[in-house]
């Protein structure tokens, strides 16, 4: 076969006609007619899948029977058959760009109630590194209006924590509840006692622990910040968890109340220690 007919053959089969199709109909159109057997040899067809092909080109109006002593088979004139060809394409275009508006109205209407749906597991933040979790550590204490509860160890999440002092100052002026748990390691330095003293005076009631599970602050009993140390690593790895919950924050608050009922006044463990607080 030809380039010419290699490339005719090609549309053909963007037309929708087998490789097989294409090829019969495009050796067709160069007789009167044919019988399925010229046109298999023609074509270079199995004869054993011509009968098939004939079929396949009558249905689809490209070639019609011709009655005679041996059944004989002409095409049908190209412009026809080719205009027919691609109407058929054009009506199942029309039918799927109506049935694809269709599915895209649909589908736009649970796209606009899914985006109302929370993603699960949404009211949990993880934190990867300690800018992170510093920088939402301060945003939370800044955001306390009622109560703030902590669990205090070192390393500490921020250095300075001026936004913590000035959220205890605010908490306590409003009546609200600001308590934390420290371990006996922040009396270690004069530095530390001051900043202690400092937060006692602007309302936060303290006081000193045996041993802290974990670093924590909860807030306003919906917000729960915390630490989990890796059991394998210890100290060297944690994960850093922001969880926005009533409930599990009422379950930390427990365990808060807890540990704080084992404690003692921070000021009074720090005179013991021979600090003038």
């Amino acid at each position: 076969m030809s380039a010419d007919l290699d490339d005719i053959c090609r549309v053909l089969r963007d037309l929708g006609l087998t490789s097989y199709e294409a090829k019969a109909y495009a050796v067709l159109v160069q007789r009167n007619s044919s019988t399925a057997v010229e046109l298999a040899r023609g074509a270079r067809i199995p004869r054993q899948r011509i009968y098939d092909v004939v079929d396949g080109l009558v249905q689809r109006g490209l070639a019609r029977p011709l009655s005679g002593e041996v059944v004989s088979f002409a095409a049908t004139d190209p412009r026809i058959a080719i205009s027919g060809l691609v109407a058929e394409h054009r009506q199942r275009f029309s039918s799927l760009a109506l049935n694809a508006d269709n599915v895209s109205e649909e589908l736009s209407g649970l796209w606009h109630s899914g985006q109302q749906e929370q993603t699960p597991l949404a009211f949990v933040e993880f934190l990867r590194d300690p800018a992170s979790l510093g920088a939402r550590f301060l945003e939370l204490q800044s955001r306390a209006t009622t109560s703030m509860l902590l669990f205090t160890r070192q390393p500490y999440v921020v250095d300075n924590n001026g936004p913590g002092l000035d959220a205890t100052r605010r908490i306590a002026e409003s009546g609200g509840d600001v308590r934390c748990c420290y371990e006996r390691e922040v009396l270690d330095s004069a530095a530390s006692v001051e900043t202690l003293k400092q937060f006692v005076e602007a309302g936060e009631q303290g006081r000193i622990v045996e041993k802290i599970p974990m670093k924590l602050c909860l807030v306003n009993g919906t917000h729960a910040l915390f630490s989990l140390t890796d059991p394998v690593a210890g100290g060297l790895t944690a994960t850093n968890v922001l969880v926005e919950h009533p409930d599990l924050a009422t379950s930390l608050t427990y365990a808060f109340e807890a540990m704080w009922a084992t404690g003692r006044p921070v000021l009074d463990v720090a005179r013991e220690a021979g600090y003038d607080v």
